[in-house]
């Protein structure tokens, strides 16, 4: 197993994975509420509840505006989705339009992907950080004990405090990182889904028995999501502080601020569409 794989895989299964909250998601009933306003499902219970709401639903495509932020520079992206998967077009570097020779390298670079080989591989990716997704979410009503704590009767969600079971196994790595995290998550009262992730490593976290790597205790990670076009929920904040080392000796830093904003729907695309469209956003996409 190459450096660079195993780093990836770390990366995913440990913090950038958590990124599950931006799917496109269904919204059935969650459970209901007592007369006085409290929830009538135990906590871990409409914790799995809320979990098992993050469903692709199908219905529709959306583009939106996304800023990374991260010690060296940001990067400001036009994304959208196709039946083919997520394609992006760089519009800033550091708050500031690209210039001659960097519009040219970036369009090279999507138009790349007009070769069905490479959207294949770049398809085939995407479906792989999906189902390391797909196990993480599953596995946070089991990864923790969960307790109610107060909020106004007014308040738009319910708060979770969330500490590890001591009784989970892990089944992957994904879910590893849980096991030493103690998290508050929101859960919105009328969509019936999780508005808000944030956890804190309060101990080391180590992945092969340390000999894959670890993640540092302290390490932070903050996840909004909220409803941004129609009924539609997408991420609108992530932040991701994380120390530690890969394969003992490499150090591992992340250190990143996610933004997210200008959610709309959009016709379903073709690659070539889609391209067309992150060219002119403005213009309606021809068929």
């Amino acid at each position: 197993m190459s450096f660079q794989s195993t780093k990836n895989r770390l990366w995913r299964g440990s913090t950038r994975l958590t990124l599950a909250m931006a799917l496109t998601l269904a919204v059935p009933a969650l459970a209901g509420h007592s007369d006085a306003g409290e929830p009538s499902a135990r906590p871990n219970d409409l914790l799995r509840q809320a979990v098992a709401n993050q469903k692709t639903d199908g219905n529709g495509f959306y583009a939106w505006t996304d800023r990374l932020q991260k010690p060296r520079g940001s990067a400001t992206k036009l994304m959208v989705e196709t039946p083919q998967g997520i394609l992006s077009r760089t519009i800033a570097i550091n708050d500031k339009p690209l210039g001659t020779v960097e519009r040219q390298q970036d369009d090279e670079r999507i138009n790349r992907l007009l070769d069905p080989e490479k959207m294949r591989d770049k398809a085939k990716k995407q479906h792989e950080d999906q189902q390391h997704i797909e196990r993480l979410l599953l596995a946070l009503p089991d990864a923790f004990l969960c307790e109610y704590a107060s909020t106004a009767a007014n308040d738009r969600n319910l708060r979770l405090e969330c500490t590890p079971n001591p009784g989970f196994s892990a089944p992957n790595y994904e879910s590893q990182v849980l096991q030493g995290m103690k998290t508050v998550i929101l859960i919105d009262r009328e969509d019936h889904r999780i508005a808000k992730i944030e956890g804190t490593l309060f101990r080391d976290v180590t992945f092969g028995w340390g000999f894959l790597g670890r993640l540092n205790h302290g390490g932070h990670i903050e996840i909004t999501q909220s409803r941004v076009a129609g009924k539609h929920w997408g991420i609108t904040r992530m932040q991701l502080i994380f120390e530690g080392r890969v394969i003992v000796v490499k150090p591992l830093h992340i250190e990143e601020t996610e933004t997210a904003w200008d959610y709309r729907s959009v016709p379903r695309m073709t690659v070539t569409q889609a391209l067309e469209f992150l060219r002119n956003p403005f213009a309606k996409p021809t068929h």
